[in-house]
């Protein structure tokens, strides 16, 4: 996809060692008086089967029913609120969604999703960022690659302490244990504004794809659609063992 200011890509595969998908992801581009407000998303639900599939669903859903609304919002011409405060209102939606349909069908309880989300008006390059869990968003900016969000993860949180290194929570047994995700009752989600410029990218991205593929290994030379079609490859070829699930946006 390409717009004015922004090239657009998405790439999801099943994975070699999945049955279903869990991950969920979404691109949105609603026009406003002053520009395009773009939503970018991914989640990756747990819970087995239906419910995990649901759950990363119901956050994306969430989050996209919030930026629609901001943008017909913005589209009467009256004052609105910040991003920052839509995308919070957008995860807390997405929470309550989730613990609702866990309390219509008891099979569903206890399901839960990470979800990382972008919402940015392409016309200044400024953007908002929520994000829980352990999907995570990318920069790439002067030939390097940063990571703009915090792991959710308990082996994240022992690095972030000194009591592991990282190279001891690749291979550690508990790196997928989550300390906080949609669907858990005390959830708590991270707001990050961030601003572009001309020649950056941002990645988002399940663990599918940078735990098999790290992001030193993500060349986005050319096309961009070409670049994630051939990470998802290389995470295929070294086993696929998750789903996999990344979306890119470049700015001009």
């Amino acid at each position: 996809m390409r717009l004015a200011r922004l090239e657009i890509a998405t790439e999801s595969n099943i994975g070699r060692r999945r049955r279903n998908n869990e991950d969920f992801h979404r691109v949105a581009v609603h026009p406003t008086p002053a520009g395009n407000l773009v939503l970018l998303a991914v989640a990756d639900g747990m819970g087995g089967a239906e419910a995990g599939e649901l759950a990363s669903k119901l956050a994306i859903e969430g989050v996209s029913s919030a930026a629609k609304s901001y943008a017909e919002h913005a589209a009467t011409g009256r004052p609105g609120v910040g991003l920052n405060l839509v995308m919070d209102k957008a995860f807390k939606l997405s929470q309550r969604r989730i613990l609702q349909e866990g309390e219509r069908v008891p099979s569903r309880k206890g399901m839960g999703t990470t979800l990382t989300a972008v919402m940015l008006t392409e016309w200044n390059r400024q953007a908002v960022i929520g994000h829980v869990g352990d999907t995570r968003a990318y920069r790439y900016s002067s030939g390097r690659w940063t990571l703009l969000t915090q792991d959710h993860s308990w082996v994240a949180q022992q690095v972030r302490q000194g009591v592991l290194t990282a190279e001891q929570a690749e291979d550690h047994p508990w790196k997928h244990m989550l300390t906080q995700a949609l669907g858990l009752s005390d959830v708590r989600h991270d707001i990050t504004a961030v601003n572009f410029a001309p020649g950056e990218v941002l990645v988002l991205a399940t663990d599918g794809l940078y735990g098999l593929v790290p992001p030193e290994e993500w060349n986005i030379t050319g096309d961009l659609q070409s670049a994630l079609e051939s990470w998802v490859s290389k995470a295929l070829v070294r086993g696929g063992t998750d789903n996999i699930t990344v979306v890119a946006a470049r700015f001009r």
